[in-house]
């Protein structure tokens, strides 16, 4: 399974689309997204989120008092407020008995 659990811990919900399809992430609640598209929406286990941000928008402000774009800190913090979690198989019948199972995929 190449997917990843995504969770927005902002208190207003973010939407965004990924190779034709749209993804809503409502406040507190865990979206099941591809690995891919949490990489390109969210910049998910880069290192450099500087593209994700630009990209979101979330990079600069405009500061009204130098009358100029300044970096916006607060994009970096509702960036950090997304919470990611990997995807993981379990056979069903492993759910049903209370398996633990560390098969990660």
């Amino acid at each position: 399974m190449n997917s990843v659990f995504v969770t927005n811990t902002n208190k207003e919900p973010h939407s965004d689309r990924y190779d034709g399809e749209d993804f809503v992430f409502p406040p507190g609640e865990a979206v099941l997204i591809p690995r891919e598209a949490a990489v390109h929406m969210l910049g998910y286990q880069l290192v450099d989120k500087t593209d994700t941000l630009v990209r979101l928008g979330w990079a600069m402000k405009y500061d009204p008092v130098t009358k100029t774009q300044i970096e916006n800190a607060d994009g970096v913090k509702r960036l950090a407020h997304f919470v990611f979690e990997e995807a993981v198989m379990t056979p069903r019948s492993a759910l049903a008995q209370g398996v633990k199972t560390d098969v990660v995929v």
